[in-house]
């Protein structure tokens, strides 16, 4: 049975680990007069991470002269680089500057295929998906410099 004092210790500890983790989240970086939260970019890595495994996988289902070996590999390196690069912003890490500038290279790169690539919208909003993520991570690595 669980004593009462090591449930309280957890809980603190719970609470804590809670705390530690909200400045992170909350971070805000500005730039232009324009406020650019860490978080924002995180989401933007997190749906573009997301986006490519889905269009990735889609890709391979339909088959087809547009499912080429070449894009699912980068629309795959692109969401592996997009996660990487939500993880170490989520741990603040000191190289989440040289992943962002890495990610926003491969998600213009990314964007710019799917488009030459255009099936249906599926690839259009795999496009601005990427887009979007690549302005979110260039912007938070100009600010970080």
């Amino acid at each position: 049975m669980i004593e009462r004092r090591e449930l309280l210790m957890a809980g603190a500890g719970l609470a804590a680990a809670g705390t530690l983790a909200a400045p992170a989240a909350a971070q805000q970086h500005r730039m232009e007069g324009m406020a650019m939260s860490m978080t924002d970019c995180i989401d933007d890595c997190v749906a573009s991470h997301r986006m490519c495994l889905e269009t990735a996988a889609w890709l391979t289902k339909q088959g087809g002269a547009s499912a080429t070996a070449s894009l699912i590999a980068m629309l795959n390196d692109c969401a592996e680089l997009c996660q990487a690069t939500a993880n170490s912003m989520l741990r603040e890490s000191p190289l989440h500057t040289i992943l962002c500038r890495a990610c926003a290279d491969a998600c213009e790169r990314c964007a710019r295929e799917c488009l030459s690539h255009v099936v249906d919208e599926r690839m259009k909003r795999c496009s601005a998906t990427c887009k979007d993520c690549a302005a979110s991570c260039r912007m938070m690595a100009d600010m970080a410099s």
